[in-house]
């Protein structure tokens, strides 16, 4: 079953060992590289399980969560599951600790990981939704020139979304195996990452993380959905059949000017020993700067690590936490590491050895004080909505079957019909 399993005794170790649980990738890789240092400074030993992406949080840690064999001191989670595991009495509050030592104030939007009036994780990667594009096309001067002659402005960054449209319609040049953006199309939840970034375009989102209001039967998110329609026209094929691991492959082979995805794409795409594309790729915070929208909301996907109920270590799987996600760790997980991350902790996005290895860091740290970032309603039946209802129905349009307007209304319905029979709304 794992994938990886790290354990290192420590020089000063006591008979404690706390076992980290996550998944494999770049931003859990950079959180396990600073675990020997921290096993050392806290006085433990330590083990890191690193289990498959999808099997780790939709089937390892649930089971685990609710045969509670204790198999993990600390689990690595998406604040999405924040209430699945509550519910499950799975997590320690960090109010149960010392909280200040986290040092809370530095933590880009460490409120969202609140609920129930309770903190649950410690942030660690901070992914923005946005656009990334290809800047060797964008610079080249015989592309700027024809882009001024057929629409009239520079081609640069895009500033709204139909400059992005305008930029995508150039570049798509099926003849030449070049197409002007590859999307996430899977009947999967890859797929709802295009619709939420247009959606938020519009100041919209699916479901108020608030006032759980639905709006994507309405005006302004049939125009989100027309958009998305839209931007498939241009689409790579691969698109259709495409999760996170295809779409990315596709970008980074250079068959696709632009895709709209998680900031963290940058850390991939800029790897030189897989990708074709590898420092000619730009980044485009959504929502975008020129569209307008008077309360534009922007979507932020926080992974961290948790400390478990079923520990029997608490206070040291807590020091080994504050260890883990300080500055330093922060800083040595962006610098350190193959391909380094996306830090959540503001004193690393503006730290200049973090930002020696990436100058778009700053760009982050400048933008996120312009955006409204909220985050999906925090009630455990979200889950089918993002995972079931969205997917298959999003797909349904796609692919033609379903119109734009019978995809707002049964997602409406099915999305009303999951709140009633969760007892959210009458």
């Amino acid at each position: 079953m794992l994938a990886l399993l790290l354990g290192l005794p420590t020089a000063q170790a006591q008979d404690v060992t706390i076992s980290i649980g996550s998944e494999t990738g770049v931003h859990a890789d950079a959180l396990i590289a600073n675990a020997e240092r921290c096993a050392m400074e806290v006085g433990v030993n330590y083990e890191a399980h690193q289990l498959p992406p999808g099997e780790w949080i939709n089937s390892i840690l649930p089971t685990e969560a609710a045969v509670r064999s204790g198999l993990y001191d600390i689990a690595y989670i998406p604040i999405s599951k924040i209430a699945q595991f509550v519910a499950a009495d799975y997590l320690l509050p960090l109010e149960d600790f010392d909280i200040d030592a986290l040092d809370p104030d530095d933590i880009a939007f460490f409120n969202l990981t609140e609920y129930e009036g309770k903190h649950w994780l410690v942030p660690w990667l901070n992914e923005y939704q946005g656009i990334l594009y290809r800047t060797d096309l964008m610079n080249d001067p015989d592309e700027q020139a024809a882009f001024m002659e057929a629409y009239g402005y520079e081609l640069a960054a895009p500033q709204s979304m139909q400059q992005y449209f305008d930029q995508v319609a150039h570049f798509n040049r099926p003849d030449e195996g070049l197409y002007g953006n590859i999307a996430y199309g899977l009947r999967a939840p890859w797929i709802t990452i295009l619709h939420e970034a247009l959606s938020f375009m519009y100041g919209l989102q699916v479901v108020d993380n608030e006032s759980l209001e639905i709006s994507v039967n309405t005006p302004s998110g049939i125009a989100a959905l027309n958009d998305m329609m839209m931007l498939y026209e241009y689409a790579d094929p691969a698109s259709y059949t495409a999760g996170w691991v295809e779409g990315n492959a596709n970008f980074t082979a250079g068959r696709d000017y632009s895709l709209v995805t998680w900031n963290s794409v940058l850390l991939y795409g800029n790897d030189p020993d897989t990708s074709q594309v590898a420092g000619n790729i730009g980044f485009q915070l959504i929502p975008l700067p020129g569209d307008g929208v008077e309360e534009p909301e922007g979507f932020l996907s926080q992974w961290g690590p948790a400390i478990s109920s079923t520990t029997e270590n608490p206070e040291k799987t807590f020091e080994m936490l504050v260890c883990l996600t300080n500055t330093e760790s922060g800083v040595h997980g962006v610098t350190a590491t193959k391909l380094g991350n996306s830090p959540s902790r503001i004193s690393v996005l503006q730290d200049e050895r973090a930002l020696a290895r990436f100058p778009w860091l700053g760009d982050i740290a400048a933008g996120i004080q312009g955006l409204n970032i909220i985050s999906t309603p925090n009630i455990p039946e979200y889950g089918d909505v993002r995972g079931e209802v969205l997917p298959r129905l999003l797909s349904a349009m796609v692919t033609g079957e379903l119109t734009v307007e019978e995809t707002a209304a049964t997602i409406e319905a099915e999305i009303l019909q999951i709140l009633r029979d969760g007892g959210h709304i009458e």
